[in-house]
């Protein structure tokens, strides 16, 4: 009776693993499958190290999203970064926060910049060929 019940639960405990092992074997394969195909659209985003959302950072640095030019970002980085020092006894973390958002606002204009000028080359070759 035991070498059953043991046997029983080899078999449960095996079909368990497999089930999980081929579902997170899909998910993964989604995943790459969709990143490829973001890198073959041309160009993408880079993410932050600190994983702060755009309009998170945007709250940060006291930005609007419709205003955001790089003068302004390093503007309100410096100015943020400078009062959050820990010689003037503020945190390193706030001075963390304010690095990333800085990060991801600068990587936000870089990505709309290059699209930008996808669509410009897109739009000139286009306009020859006709």
């Amino acid at each position: 009776m035991a070498h059953r019940l043991l046997v029983n639960v080899i078999f449960t405990g095996a079909s368990v693993f497999g089930k999980a092992f081929t579902e997170a074997y899909k998910q993964a394969a989604k995943a790459t499958a969709t990143s490829s195909q973001a890198k073959a659209a041309g160009a993408t985003k880079s993410a932050s190290v600190g994983g702060i959302q755009l309009d998170e950072a945007c709250k940060i640095l006291d930005l609007e999203r419709a205003d955001l030019t790089l003068d302004k970002v390093d503007e309100k980085y410096n100015y943020l970064f400078s009062v959050n020092s820990k010689e003037k006894g503020n945190s390193f973390y706030l001075q963390s926060k304010v690095f990333y958002a800085m990060d991801t606002l600068k990587k936000e204009l870089e990505y709309a910049e290059k699209v930008r000028k996808m669509k410009e080359s897109k739009g000139e070759s286009g306009g020859e060929s006709a």
